[in-house]
């Protein structure tokens, strides 16, 4: 049973948003979405409605061909929720960098609502 069969969003559901990303399966992630979804990027960029996300992640993952999503740590409070994980990628300089992120998630009816992405990079 999918976490949209029973209206709620649990911590296995965000393991499987973030396994999503570290495949770069765009329609795994926009499966995990509401149609109507507001997903603000780590750069500020909001992103509405599926074909705007979708075009946005695409890019990211283009630029970022090698990201990785790893120690990750996610909960769960009714119809908000927070995963947090380390990003590490290679820019398209060729200098690879870490990322400490967080994203920020509202739920509606099984699905993820709204996200705000938050990142700072490491030293």
């Amino acid at each position: 049973m999918s976490a949209s069969d029973r209206n709620e969003v649990t911590v296995d559901f965000l393991v499987h948003f973030l396994d999503c990303w570290n495949r770069h399966d765009i329609d795994g992630i926009l499966g995990t979405l509401t149609d109507d979804c507001v997903y603000i990027t780590g750069d500020g960029v909001q992103l509405n409605g599926l074909d705007e996300t979708r075009a946005g992640l695409t890019r990211f993952l283009e630029t970022y061909p090698d990201a990785h999503w790893y120690d990750d740590t996610h909960f769960v409070a009714g119809s908000r929720g927070a995963s947090e994980w380390i990003l590490t990628a290679t820019g398209p300089d060729g200098v690879r960098f870490e990322v400490d992120s967080c994203d920020l998630f509202e739920f509606r009816e099984g699905k993820i609502e709204r996200v705000s992405a938050y990142r700072r990079v490491r030293p």
